[in-house]
């Protein structure tokens, strides 16, 4: 049902934008096992006294240093950092703040600003915040300070930092839990990280992830879509939720998820390409092929994109057929979707030339058939036999279309053309005789339907019912009994190599044939008719007392008996006027 390399979290690099701070460090922050946290002044607003902000910030930075998880990075280095960029320390704001961070391999940041109420001595702190690069931010309530409080407020934020840090631990146990697939760990701690970040998208990815890992879409469909209303350019929940809607047959919801993650990669043509697969599979071939004829439009000429909604339209068309009525003629929208597949298969095969796939083009032949276009069939069959003419399986799908066209003698010869290339290529030579039966060359096909079983293509049994069914449909039905006869007489060449009970279904319609010619011919009643019928009634008595004619008769519900009383009531007339000699 998956197609998780593509979808969920499979590799630490990706937890690690998932998890930030907790999952992966400079080399010299693993040297000590320790986090390297970039603690800046506060900007000051409005002309308020910067030394609030160095003081606490300093404070802030020794008690950082006493974690054992987390070390503060030194005043200086980010100064130095901030002089590069031609920056003052008062003018990092979080912003700046984080795209300085990458700087300095820092993988938590504390940033904010505030305000002073030189009335009340008081400084005021606003949008206060730890965050990961990458990761969700870790918000502090606004609060006011006396001017002589930054040791106490900094006491407080460090309070607030290590919620932070369990919050994090929890979520990085949770991404690892996923990560070694012990779904009941990470459901357990993912759950515990959310009941203590309730607004922590990242987790809830994860944990519907688990959910979708352990089947249970529909809660993992309604946890995705909760990434997607919090951070609506989650590209990961935006792929998430188009495969599990399909997998919940919401296809048109699925499509509306899929779009919404390739408008932030529309020239991307392997994304969608993977995408349109993962719809496919999991049922909404139709979806897949408009996701791929999408992407044409932005990029025509790409051949893999081309071929894929080529199949993605033939595959569409043949699943609309199958579920058509038998005998029904090919509607409207398969026709269409046949269409568009052969337009991308012809644009392929004008820039490949000889180098196109021969499945790739046998599709064509296929799709210009089921339009009924079976001119179209044979031209580019022979078109392609120019640039692909080694290949046997390429001939044989000719030999097909040109059946279809009743060219039945030049089929046969592109058959031969398949024999010259692979001798071992399936059912040549029965499909040489079947297509000389149908065409009454009855005689004819003989020999190819012997050269058929010789070769192991097809059993004795097979090759005698396919004669049989020549003669019922041919000869017993319009009552040829001159053609039902000889050809039950092809039938019967296979005699000592079928089973017992094709023997007797062969001898009950030789003996049913015989009875019913003779019938016909005896009807003057004459001597001459007598001493003609009388041999054929006799043989079809013969027939009828076989214990295997009597198998397939009652295997058929077919009365045999009269057959029996009839024939020798007719025996017994022909002998009499025999006897009297007119």
């Amino acid at each position: 049902m998956r197609s998780w390399l593509r979808i969920g979290i499979v590799a630490t690099g990706a937890l690690v934008l998932l998890f930030g701070p907790l999952l992966s460090a400079p080399a010299s922050a693993q040297v000590s096992e320790r986090f390297r946290v970039m603690v800046t002044n506060l900007m000051p607003l409005n002309d308020a006294n910067d030394d609030f902000g160095k003081d606490l910030a300093k404070e802030l930075r020794d008690l950082i240093n006493q974690f054992g998880t987390h070390q503060p990075i030194d005043e200086r280095e980010i100064r130095d950092a901030a002089d590069r960029f031609d920056l003052d320390m008062e003018d990092l704001d979080c912003v700046v703040s984080m795209q300085l961070a990458g700087q300095i391999n820092a993988n938590v940041v504390f940033c904010g600003t505030y305000t002073e109420d030189k009335d009340a001595d008081t400084f005021s702190l606003q949008g206060i915040q730890f965050a990961a690069p990458g990761g969700p931010a870790f918000t502090i309530a606004d609060k006011t300070w006396h001017k002589d409080d930054h040791e106490v407020a900094a006491q407080e934020i460090a309070s607030e930092f290590e919620t932070y840090v369990d919050q994090l631990r929890t979520a990085q146990f949770c991404g690892d839990y996923y990560q070694s697939k012990d779904w009941e760990g990470a459901e357990r701690t993912c759950t515990a990280a959310l009941e203590m970040s309730p607004g922590n998208s990242q987790v809830r990815f994860v944990y519907a992830n688990v959910l979708f890992q352990t089947e249970r879409l529909e809660e993992a469909y309604q946890e995705t879509l909760r990434v997607i209303e919090a951070d609506p350019l989650h590209e990961g929940a935006l792929q998430l939720a188009g495969y599990v809607a399909a997998n919940l047959d919401r296809n048109d919801e699925a499509r509306e998820h899929y779009s919404a993650y390739l408008a932030l990669n529309p020239g991307d043509a392997i994304i969608r390409m993977q995408i349109a697969y993962d719809l496919a599979q999991a049922g909404d071939v139709e979806g897949a092929m408009l996701l791929t004829e999408e992407g044409l439009e932005i990029e025509s000429d790409n051949v893999e994109l081309l071929l894929r909604h080529a199949a993605f339209a033939t595959r569409a068309a043949q699943d609309i057929t199958a579920g058509a009525e038998p005998g029904a003629s090919l509607s409207l929208e398969a026709a269409e979707f046949y269409r568009k597949g052969m337009g991308s298969y012809e644009v392929v095969y004008e820039v490949q030339g000889d180098e196109m796939e021969v499945g790739h083009i046998l599709n064509m032949i296929a799709g210009f058939t089921e339009l009924e276009q079976v001119q179209d069939a044979i031209d580019m069959a022979a078109r392609a036999l120019e640039t692909h003419g080694d290949d046997a399986s390429l001939w044989s799908r000719y030999a097909d279309v040109l059946k279809r066209a009743e060219r039945v003698e030049e089929a046969i010869a592109a058959l031969n053309e398949v024999e010259t290339r692979d001798p071992g290529f399936a059912n040549v030579k029965a499909r040489q005789g079947s297509w000389m039966l149908e065409t009454g060359q009855e005689d004819e096909a003989l020999r190819f339907l012997q050269e058929a079983v010789e070769k192991g293509e097809q059993t004795a049994d097979a090759m005698a019912v396919l004669l049989l069914a020549n003669a019922h449909s041919k000869g017993v039905v319009p009552k040829d009994w001159g053609h039902a006869l000889r050809v039950i007489g092809h039938a019967k060449s296979f005699e000592n190599e079928v089973s017992e009970g094709t023997r007797g279904q062969l001898d009950f319609w030789h003996g049913f044939s015989l009875f019913n010619q003779a019938l016909e011919q005896e009807r003057p009643q004459t001597l001459e008719t007598a001493q003609l019928t009388l041999p054929k009634f006799q043989q079809a008595a013969r027939f009828f007392v076989l214990p295997r004619v009597a198998a397939y008769a009652e295997a058929n519900a077919i009365g045999l008996q009269q057959f029996r009383d009839a024939t020798q009531q007719y025996i017994e007339i022909q002998e009499a006027i025999i006897q009297r000699g007119r």
